[in-house]
């Protein structure tokens, strides 16, 4: 399932992957590697209805691709909200299912 990903400076991607212990999405600009990464997944039902995936991460690997970046990352803290993606801090942590040290 391909949905959009929200990056701080209002940058943006889109997911090829996702899951509970990490993401991999495609963008146009290139973070760091092996930096802390914070962003967004936006998830819409047929009638526009959604709910906000918060999500702080570790870049784990940087894939060029053409004029295209891959990302992937683990998801190290996560919080979902009902509504669209919002550019604030992430205030509560929420502990991971415990599988993200083997992504």
């Amino acid at each position: 399932m391909r949905v959009p990903v929200t990056l701080p400076g209002g940058l943006t991607g889109m997911t090829r992957d996702i899951s509970a212990s990490g993401i991999y999405f495609e963008t146009d600009n290139e973070p760091v590697g092996d930096s802390p990464l914070a962003f967004s997944v936006e998830f819409k039902n047929e009638v526009g209805v959604g709910m906000t995936l918060r999500c702080r991460g570790q870049v784990l690997r940087v894939e060029h691709q053409g004029s295209r970046v891959g990302v992937a990352a683990r998801i190290l803290e996560s919080k979902l909200e009902p509504g669209r993606a919002k550019t604030q801090e992430m205030k509560k942590l929420v502990i991971s299912d415990g599988f993200a040290d083997s992504f």
